[in-house]
This record gives structure tokens, C-alpha cells and sequence, in this order.
């Protein structure tokens, strides 16, 4: 989806113009995103809602075929009304990368921006610089002319901080659920052109382990608000043929 990330600076930067627009084809070879537990309940709605094996985040599939995504229609619009905050970030992101304790904050100085969240790693805001938005002559400007950044930006590095510490949290409410045991390995049942395919590489919660854990160990989870989100995983998957 990002193609030509660049590090943001007023350097590089000044001259291009920023546009809004409400074209995802540059999502349509994409066919899972990792979402928040924040996205649960409105992504669960749309969405099957799964953690796959090879990292712990939770993701929405878009589809079971690799490099398509089934929610975007022929004209780039998006197919429902929940639209997941990892393409709503577009055509931002933060990188992670080593930076030397004096590097400077994610306030748009002119140099490219950084932030450290709670464990020191620190964030490089970058663009895509390929994307469709920044394609027009016309649009809002990035920097003010004595290098900060300008509103727009600004918001858009907010929403980008606001992701990071909503991603960091459900990674860790992911290894609370990996360390009770309650995440398994589950393949979904599908047929497909008339054949009988298993499409496997994910973890689902286990609803008899769950029910398995202990009063103490469930009311600290009602309390935290995990119970809430669990129920909302499982629901994504109604009427799927898991196995």
C-alpha cells in the first residue's frame, strides 16, 4: 500500500499540496489490516475479525484471497460505513527508527519529525510521497513558511500518535490473552468455484478455554473492558465455518 515512504521535512516538503480524496484504490491489493481493540465493536459489524500467527495484532480480513480487497468498489469508494484506521491514516505513517536522544519531536520544525512513546522507541513521521493526495498542484500545504507545521499536518500527526499508543495497548492486551492460553489456531471452511478449500494461518479465542479461566481472572478482564471486545471477536465470526 505504501510505496515511496519519505521521512517528513520542510526540506523535501514545502512545495507539495495535500488533497483529501475518497479514492482507497490504493488499498485494493490488500486483504487484512491490523485494527485496535478501540475498532472492535463498529469493525465487527463489517468485518471477520482474526489475530493471525505470525504477529500479535488482531486484523480485519477484506477477503481469503491474497492481494484483494473485497470492500472496495470499481470506483475506489469503500463498500461500508466502517472504514479501519489504518487506511484512514493514508498517506501518513510512523516509522520506527533509531534516533538519537537530542532528535526533535514530532512538531514540524523542518527537520523530519520524530516522537518517543513510553518505552523510548522512537517514531519518524513519513509520507507516501507516490500517493494520489499529494498528485495536485492545488491543495493545503504541509508547512507554514517558518517551518511548523500547518493545522491540517498537525491533525494528521495527532491521529498518527493516537493509532501508535491505541496499536501498543492491543498488543499488550493480546499477550495478556496469549498467556491464558485462550488464543488458538483456527482455519476458516469455504468453497470456492465448487471446491471444498480450508484457509488456515490464524488464531481465533476459544470460547470453552475462555469460559475455563477463573472468576477472578474474568472479573479483572469485565473490569479492563477485554470481555466487551472478545465477545465483539466472536461475533465477526458468526456464521463462518471455522475449524
Amino acid at each position: 500500500m505504501f510505496k515511496k515512504i519519505e521521512p517528513l521535512t520542510q526540506n523535501s516538503h514545502q512545495d507539495i499540496r495535500f488533497t483529501s480524496v475518497a479514492d482507497y484504490s490504493f488499498a485494493k491489493n490488500v486483504s487484512n489490516a491490523p485494527i485496535s481493540f478501540s475498532e472492535f465493536i463498529h469493525a465487527s459489524k463489517y468485518y471477520p475479525i482474526v489475530f493471525l500467527k505470525e504477529h500479535n495484532l488482531p486484523v480485519v480480513l477484506l477477503s481469503l484471497n491474497r492481494d484483494q480487497n473485497n470492500f472496495i468498489n470499481e470506483d475506489g469508494s469503500w463498500k461500508v460505513q466502517y472504514i479501519p484506521a489504518y487506511f484512514r491514516q493514508y498517506p501518513f505513517i510512523l516509522v520506527k527508527a533509531a534516533a538519537p536522544s537530542d532528535s526533535p519531536e514530532a512538531s514540524g520544525n523542518g527537520s523530519s519529525a520524530s516522537t518517543p512513546d513510553a518505552s523510548e522507541e522512537r517514531y519518524v513521521v513519513c509520507i507516501d510521497r507516490d500517493a494520489p493526495h499529494f498528485a495536485s498542484l492545488q491543495g493545503d500545504i504541509m508547512f507554514t513558511a517558518n517551518g511548523q507545521f500547518t493545522d491540517m499536518t498537525q491533525k494528521a500527526v495527532e491521529f498518527l500518535k493516537l493509532y501508535q499508543r491505541e496499536m501498543s495497548l492491543t498488543s499488550n492486551i493480546v499477550k495478556i490473552m496469549e498467556d491464558k492460553g485462550i488464543l488458538v489456531d483456527r482455519q476458516f471452511n469455504v468453497n470456492m468455484n465448487g471446491q471444498n478449500i480450508s484457509v488456515g494461518g490464524f488464531r481465533a479465542v476459544d470460547m470453552a478455554k475462555l469460559n475455563e479461566l477463573d472468576d477472578a481472572t474474568l472479573a479483572d478482564w469485565v473490569r479492563k473492558g477485554i470481555m466487551p471486545l472478545i465477545f465483539s471477536h466472536a461475533n465477526s465470526l458468526a456464521g463462518m465455518q471455522l475449524s
